[in-house]
């Protein structure tokens, strides 16, 4: 029986959306004066809070990948479960 979509394609499609990003920063710069160790704080903070962020893209790009293949996985299921009850409605039954 013919499905009428692309499921296998649509669900290979989701899971290529999008592209994790790298939490990979160098090392903070230190420095033995005060200017330098208040601009190392304010640096760490930084890269901190980017890892965090980017923690967080890379985990609801995840969702969503997975979101768009169980979505084309659900049509693809759907339009089997259809063509089966079709396919046997037309079958007749005596008593």
């Amino acid at each position: 029986m013919a499905i009428r979509g692309e499921s296998a394609a649509g669900a290979a499609a989701g899971a290529s959306v999008g592209m994790h990003l790298t939490a990979d920063f160098p090392p903070v710069p230190t420095g033995a004066d005060v200017k330098s160790s208040a601009i190392a704080t304010e640096l760490q903070g930084f890269v901190t809070a980017m890892s965090t962020d980017i923690d967080i893209y890379n985990t609801s790009l995840d969702q969503v990948r997975e979101g768009i293949t169980a979505a084309c996985q659900r049509v693809d299921a759907g339009d089997r479960a259809g063509a089966a009850g079709i396919e046997g409605s037309g079958q007749v039954y005596s008593t």
